[in-house]
């Protein structure tokens, strides 16, 4: 039987990777890499599929960029580095080809569009539900 990844498609094997502690915020709050994607508006498996993907560089070169967006956990500069190679090698598997993105390819990397039809299914059912509310309004 072939391997099916279980809700929605969020595959487990990117669980210890998007579970792992960031820090808390401001208010107490534990962060974990999910919930820091979830508040930079990246689809968390997404991203963490195509960080497994990447070669190394690349993907740390990503990953140090969505970090650096994200300021609701304080991370000191100098431990950045350190902390993205450790978050990096809970991914399931790494590509080994040592490339980095030059001329502005990585803050396409870190800034591309999330193309998830999941995303265009709820935004339409809210659209049909905010017609229907209308429509029996008059």
């Amino acid at each position: 039987m072939a391997y099916a990844p279980t809700q929605l498609g969020q595959d487990p094997q990117f669980e210890p990777f998007l579970y792992a502690p960031l820090g808390e915020d401001r208010r107490g709050s534990s962060v974990t890499v999910l919930s820091m994607l979830a508040r930079l508006g990246v689809d968390p498996w997404s991203e963490a599929s195509e960080l497994s993907r990447l070669p190394v560089m690349a993907a740390q070169q990503r990953l140090e960029a969505l970090m650096t967006r994200f300021h609701d956990v304080p991370t000191p500069v100098s431990d950045q580095s350190r902390i993205v190679s450790g978050l990096l090698a809970l991914l399931p598997s790494r590509a080994t080809t040592g490339s980095s993105p030059r001329d502005g390819t990585l803050a396409k990397l870190a800034l591309r569009p999330q193309r998830s039809p999941f995303y265009w299914i709820i935004a339409a059912a809210l659209f049909v539900g905010w017609i229907a509310m209308l429509a029996q309004g008059k």
